[in-house]
């Protein structure tokens, strides 16, 4: 595969995986507990909390775009870099979740301090995430008798 077509495969994956994120924000969370650990600024130090008072709406709205690109592309790019893997989608689901579990209980614990029951659901909350992302980028991957012909 050329480097132009890589590229353009990157950035289609990230777009997709970025609008998903996007989405997963928006439907998880209507519960605390599944709550993306970017979103739960309730539990921010006095400092971050103070943001909301501004805007609330805006800011969780911009956060969760922001953590929509960078996560999307961090999916972008670890598909690229997945493929032609066997059991790609199950490989992607497994990296996606633990940089999931990484990033958010490092997060959690530099910036937040919510109850342990949110931490913990909003931490497993990312593992159905992540294979949900990863199931739709393989479905949106070119299928390999197509990629070889």
């Amino acid at each position: 595969m050329d480097g132009e077509t890589t590229r353009t495969r990157v950035f289609v994956a990230t777009a997709l995986a970025g609008a998903a994120h996007l989405v997963l924000d928006g439907l998880a969370s209507r519960l605390s507990w599944t709550t993306p650990p970017y979103l739960l600024l309730d539990h921010a130090s006095e400092t971050f909390r103070d943001l909301l008072n501004l805007d609330r709406t805006t800011i969780l709205v911009t956060v969760s775009v922001i953590s929509a690109g960078v996560n999307g592309a961090i999916a972008g790019l670890f598909a690229a870099a997945m493929d032609g893997l066997e059991r790609r989608t199950l490989k992607l689901g497994i990296a996606l979740s633990a940089l999931w579990i990484f990033s958010g209980g490092l997060m959690t614990l530099v910036y937040l301090s919510p109850p342990l029951g949110v931490v913990l659901g909003s931490l497993l909350a990312g593992i159905p995430r992540s294979f949900a992302v990863a199931w739709l980028l393989g479905r949106a991957a070119v299928p390999r008798e197509v990629r070889t012909a």
